[in-house]
């Protein structure tokens, strides 16, 4: 998976699918501070458009969005032969404990429960999972 999110991926961006717009802002500040690339829907449906027609090397998505069901687009993007190589992390208020089912979901590497996150730390591993150093600016590292 991280060699798919390093070298096949259309675009060295992530997307964040969560429908809470302060958290968003807080997830997106963090991001874009420490130089990833991150773009932001709200709903399932833009985050299906975008899977499908910018295949993004990461996808962090919350399983309560206002048009379904996170799982329900984590499980359709599983058997999806453009999207099935996406990773995902999920981040949600839902305890893991009650969403075992991510487990034997063959997309989604991490479960990261939002009142816990250290979106400092979140960042870190993102950019491991991309291939990067931290502090170094993924614009300059993809040129």
């Amino acid at each position: 998976m991280v060699a798919y999110a390093r070298d096949v991926a259309r675009e060295r961006r992530i997307l964040l699918v969560e429908d809470d717009a302060d958290v968003a802002e807080l997830y997106l500040t963090q991001l874009r501070r420490d130089g990833i690339p991150v773009e932001h829907v709200s709903t399932g449906v833009a985050a299906d458009t975008f899977v499908r027609t910018r295949v993004p090397a990461l996808v962090l998505i919350d399983l309560k969005l206002p048009d379904g069901d996170g799982r329900a687009w984590v499980e359709r993007w599983a058997t999806d032969p453009v999207c099935s190589g996406v990773p995902i992390w999920i981040v949600s208020n839902s305890m893991p404990e009650d969403n075992l089912w991510w487990h034997a979901a063959p997309n989604v590497l991490r479960y990261f429960q939002k009142a816990k996150v250290a979106l400092s730390r979140l960042s870190i591993e993102i950019r491991a999972t991309l291939g990067l150093p931290y502090g170094e600016r993924i614009n300059r590292a993809a040129s």
